[in-house]
């Protein structure tokens, strides 16, 4: 006779919105794994939905505390900002070449030398 299982779903709605594992949640409720990820997907899927927007609103509500890291990693993720700087070698690479102190093509040189 199969093992009857006392599961509450807004229990397990309310570890994953903790961001429990499924492992862990089928830890709390003494069963296999498959059981909570295949009998309780939904609550599964709205409880990490709840803890991403918990996240999200503490997030913005450090920020806008002046929480320089935070608002650093929001720019990166909403604004598309960045810290890489961009070098534009789109003009003359003869020119370029000269700047970083080649004073002749090198490729012309070793033609030469051939």
């Amino acid at each position: 006779m199969p093992k009857i299982l006392n599961i509450d779903p807004e229990k397990v709605e309310m570890l994953a919105s903790f961001g429990c594992s499924t492992i862990e949640i089928a830890k709390f409720f003494s069963c296999d794994e498959s059981t909570i990820r295949k009998k309780y997907k939904e609550e599964l899927e709205s409880g990490k939905e709840q803890m991403k927007i918990r996240l999200r609103q503490l997030q913005w509500k450090h920020a806008s505390l002046g929480n320089t890291a935070l608002l650093i990693f929001l720019g990166k993720q909403y604004l598309g900002q960045s810290e890489k700087q961009e070098v534009d070698f789109s003009g003359n690479l003869e020119a370029i070449l000269k700047e970083c102190g080649y004073v002749d093509n090198p490729i012309d040189a070793k033609e030469d030398t051939e």
